[in-house]
């Protein structure tokens, strides 16, 4: 109710005084970013991303994720209408916290994670954060995008689907974004490259630690020496990290090297990565963003979203 009725529209208050150069700036690229989903994704117009909360430098909400210590099975929060989450948001940090340590004492692992935005898919106004604005251009471009493609299309109850989906379009949308903008040689357009490379780079590390997790996690070893072998795993992969780093082209995933490992942690970085599948379902539709959205409608509607665009996938390697 806060964000509700504490939000004021973008228009007027980038001709005050209110604000930096900087924010105004970025404000003005979101109002294009909206106009440009519409235009060239063919996403549905909507008021959202039409105002502004101050959030007074916090984050908007904490993401609490959790996960047994012995397999990759999610802990799931479920709501009427919207179905099942592998996350629950809360807008205290204190809440976050309580609930996270709740879980740990039932066995869990868990962890929370900052909110930079989130979509109420269509039944309120979503704002722009004050906190969005700190982000580079294709990030916020993407950050957008990805909020408006959760409204254009939605599984309830398919978690991975609807994230893997919204930060496929988010990147590939804010490079079309930017390009259009600037250049396709642009600065700018460079510099979404390497962050989008990094994000890359991350996700086949994380994937490749879970897969040897799950494996050993599927073995015959015994419950005791799952919890050892995992720690050392754990271990390995930060050496591992140590070697990645020279690869990187940003000092985006540094965090990294001081994140606290676990399960929970694990499969709330994959959420929203390994999205190569959206990407060449992207490219069976010769790029089109109407085709492949008619399709990521249906995908949405069947039984399993994520097996649809699977076989679509493959498909389209035949």
């Amino acid at each position: 109710m806060q964000i509700l009725v504490g939000q004021e529209p973008i228009e007027p208050l980038i001709e005050s005084d209110r604000l930096t150069a900087d924010e105004a700036r970025k404000l003005i690229i979101v109002s294009e970013v909206r106009e440009f989903a519409v235009r060239e994704l063919g996403m549905p117009p909507s008021d959202n991303y039409t105002t502004f909360y101050d959030t007074s430098g916090k984050p908007v909400s904490y993401a609490v994720s959790a996960c047994r210590k012995d397999r990759f099975e999610s802990y799931r929060w479920s709501f009427p209408v919207v179905g099942a989450f592998d996350y629950k948001g809360f807008f205290r940090k204190e809440d976050a916290i309580a609930e996270a340590r709740a879980l740990e004492s039932a066995g869990y692992d868990t962890t929370i994670r900052e909110v930079l935005a989130y979509s109420t898919l269509g039944w309120f106004r979503d704002p722009v954060f004050s906190s969005m604005l700190r982000r580079t251009e294709a990030d916020l471009a993407a950050v957008i995008l990805h909020e408006l493609t959760h409204g254009a299309v939605f599984a309830p109850g398919a978690t991975d689907f609807n994230e893997k989906l919204a930060t496929f379009v988010g990147q590939r949308g804010a490079l079309q974004f930017l390009a259009g903008r600037t250049g396709a040689r642009s600065r700018e357009v460079a510099r979404a490259e390497a962050e989008f490379h990094d994000d890359t780079l991350f996700d086949a590390f994380m994937r490749d630690v879970y897969e040897r997790l799950n494996a050993l996690y599927r073995s015959d070893e015994g419950a005791d020496q799952k919890l050892i072998r995992r720690e050392e795993i754990f271990a390995g992969a930060r050496a591992e990290f140590t070697r990645l780093k020279t690869r990187l082209k940003t000092p985006a995933y540094l965090f990294v090297e001081h994140m606290p490992l676990n399960n929970a942690e694990i499969l709330a970085n994959l959420r929203y990565g390994g999205y190569a599948l959206f990407e060449r379902v992207f490219r069976r539709a010769s790029e089109s963003w109407v085709i492949f959205f008619a399709w990521m409608r249906t995908a949405a509607a069947s039984e399993d979203p994520m097996a649809f665009v699977e076989r679509l996938a493959a498909e389209c390697a035949h």
